[in-house]
């Protein structure tokens, strides 16, 4: 089975003729014209402009190709995801660019049930008709490894973007309770390639240990510099950064699935 996603994958970016990397070709695409820009403008409480994030236009061109053989599944962690949040936003900004993409919706994300999230991740990722693209976060990225561990997702997964890990052995001290039972945190490698991203002021994983469990997941890492969990409190906008890793980790999936030797650094930045 997974042979034949390998191999789908291949050819579907082989027909596109998709470029090594973001970072490689954007210094020579003309600037976009505005209109043709995504934009997101961020209001205070009294509705004045805090923010406005803009993306390239040549960031989603790419992002179209290299992502069009997936369908992404974001998975949020503890409280979930917000309106705001990098992964709402993502969800917004690949549909209206026609990739597919889908949400696993928790019944109670205060309170995770470590069972029922199981089943609920299980059940999501079941039914995809393309391969699998996990964009994981927080308590969200522990549910994919127990997941993964226990031999429960299908073999159409084929990689998980696994941003700020929440440890749930070390962590915020009041809320080590409510994820107790994600614990202890499974250091099995993992059957798909996969990209932690580390925060150097996460109160939830400090980098170190983020290095650490990609070391035991035989994941790249990425540091990305001082974000905070990366999570609703942080106004990160559309997160151009999450989504050049992203692209890095479909780059990392295409040439594992051409059989090449070459491979990504595993530590950017």
């Amino acid at each position: 089975m997974r042979q034949d996603i390998r191999k789908r994958v291949f050819e579907a970016h082989k027909a596109m003729n998709v470029p090594p990397s973001v970072e490689q070709r954007l210094a020579s695409y003309p600037s976009p014209p505005r209109r043709k820009t995504a934009s997101r403008r961020a209001r205070g409480p009294q509705g004045e402009a805090l923010l406005d994030t803009t993306v390239p236009e040549a960031v989603f061109r790419h992002l179209s190709g290299s992502l069009a053989p997936f369908e992404i599944v974001i998975v949020p962690g503890l409280d979930g995801s917000g309106p705001e949040h990098w992964q709402s936003q993502w969800q917004k900004l690949f549909s209206s660019y026609d990739i597919a993409v889908s949400r696993v919706r928790q019944e109670i994300w205060s309170k995770p049930h470590y069972k029922s999230w199981l089943m609920t991740l299980c059940a999501a990722v079941t039914h995809s008709k393309k391969p699998v693209l996990l964009v994981a976060h927080s308590l969200g990225c522990l549910l994919v490894a127990h997941a993964a561990q226990q031999g429960l997702l299908p073999s159409t997964v084929a990689g998980a973007l696994l941003v700020a890990p929440a440890d749930v052995e070390n962590g915020p001290s009041e809320h080590l309770h409510r994820v107790a039972a994600f614990s202890p945190i499974p250091l099995s490698p993992l059957p798909f390639p996969a990209l932690v991203v580390g925060s150097r002021n996460d109160p939830w994983l400090g980098v170190r240990r983020a290095r650490t469990l990609a070391r035991h997941w035989q994941a790249s890492f990425v540091d990305a510099g001082r974000k905070g969990h990366i999570g609703n409190q942080c106004d990160l906008g559309y997160w151009i950064d999450g989504l050049l890793f992203l692209d890095r980790l479909t780059q990392t999936i295409v040439l594992r699935n051409a059989g090449q030797t070459r491979h990504p650094k595993k530590t950017l930045q």
